[in-house]
């Protein structure tokens, strides 16, 4: 191969990557009378699968309906595993851009696996509903992200408010999960109470002692606990009755879980806990949820299948991308989770969180 040949071969090789890498960022072409591919990537196996699985199942009941009721836009699901982990969720999500060629993704994962992926989606102009993932600031990585759950600003806020005003608490200690959900709390906990923190303290997901962390607190004298925290949450209250800790606690609307409330029994008795307002169910969905699934939905299916819907709803009115990213923000509809729509940041509007406090294994609404 002479020098001439080589040069003009290289700036082919060269023009073929930079327009393959082109291509990559143009979102999928909508093919008349095809199925529009929807992603749907989640901790469907793994530690947290008890909350990703009856959100994909919701998501599938809100296409299954959907496509009984149009007969000119027909959806079909791709569903990615990612085993509860942020490096098998980006990979999941590169598939389903590449390979797959999907333009909108439903992302039924925690915080820490959806800070990967918000990145990858935006970075392709590819739009992500994200249904269960609460951390502050996701939907701010651009303008193709959206989410249909309430962000942890609001429960952090009320947690706040509460401790101020009805626990008129001195010294607040935090326990918190080293992740993206622990942290954003813990940041909007600090901002709001600095001056009463005397001990705050991080623990790793699927610990088992935290015992260090406790004895910390109990040091420091707090008379009031911010618990931030998901399975781990029996172990951590049944040491904190072992080591004779005095303290109000409040947590994170992640315990409010049937499973998380019975394996704790009798220690979480007392127990305050955040969570949204009994939500409105417009639709019934609990009702049709059951009928599928012979099975009760969990606490956030509502949000899946409200994300879910909206984004079909967009889809509808005009499948192309831009079109449908701009709808996104003026759908208003009353759904299984109250009262839907988003503000101009792309985050959840019409829901409100209350205090609940822990009475015979159940959390019921904390009244004065």
């Amino acid at each position: 191969m002479n020098k001439t040949v080589k040069i003009i071969f290289g700036l082919s090789l060269v023009t073929l990557v930079f327009i393959l890498a082109a291509c990559s960022l143009r979102p999928a072409i909508t093919i008349p009378n095809e199925p529009i591919k929807i992603g749907v990537v989640g901790h469907f196996s793994g530690e947290y699968a008890s909350y990703s699985i009856p959100m994909k199942q919701a998501i599938e009941l809100a296409v299954e309906k959907f496509n009984q009721e149009n007969n000119k836009v027909k959806i079909s699901l791709i569903v990615e595993d990612d085993k509860t982990n942020a490096s098998e969720a980006a990979s999941a999500v590169n598939k389903l851009i590449n390979v797959d060629q999907v333009n909108y993704i439903i992302s039924a994962q925690g915080s820490g696996a959806t800070s990967a992926i918000s990145p990858i989606a935006q970075d392709n102009k590819r739009i992500l509903m994200i249904t269960l993932a609460s951390a502050p600031g996701l939907p701010k990585t651009g303008e193709y992200v959206f989410r249909s759950i309430p962000s942890d600003v609001y429960q952090a806020n009320k947690m706040a408010d509460f401790i101020i005003n009805d626990l008129k608490s001195e010294k607040v200690a935090g326990l918190y999960v080293n992740d993206a959900y622990g942290t954003g709390i813990k940041d909007i906990i600090d901002k709001n109470l600095s001056p009463k923190i005397v001990a705050n303290e991080m623990f790793e997901a699927s610990s088992t002692d935290f015992k260090t962390q406790l004895l910390k607190i109990k040091e420091n004298q707090a008379d009031t606990l911010v618990l931030v925290s998901r399975k781990e949450t029996p172990q951590i209250l049944k040491q904190i009755k072992e080591l004779e800790l005095n303290l109000r606690i409040i947590a994170a609307e992640t315990v409010n879980d049937e499973e998380i409330l019975k394996k704790s029994g009798e220690n979480a008795e007392g127990i305050y806990i955040v969570f949204t307002a009994e939500p409105k169910d417009y639709l019934n969905f609990k009702e049709m949820y059951k009928e599928k699934f012979n099975e009760e939905p969990s606490a956030y299916s509502m949000y899946a299948y409200d994300g879910a819907k909206a984004l079909l709803a967009a889809i509808k009115i005009n499948p192309e991308v831009e079109k449908v990213k701009s709808n996104l923000l003026s759908i208003k509809f009353n759904g299984a989770s109250s009262e839907f729509g988003f503000d101009s940041g792309r985050e959840r509007i019409g829901m409100k969180y209350i205090i609940y406090i822990v009475k015979d294994g159940k959390a019921v609404e904390y009244t004065k």
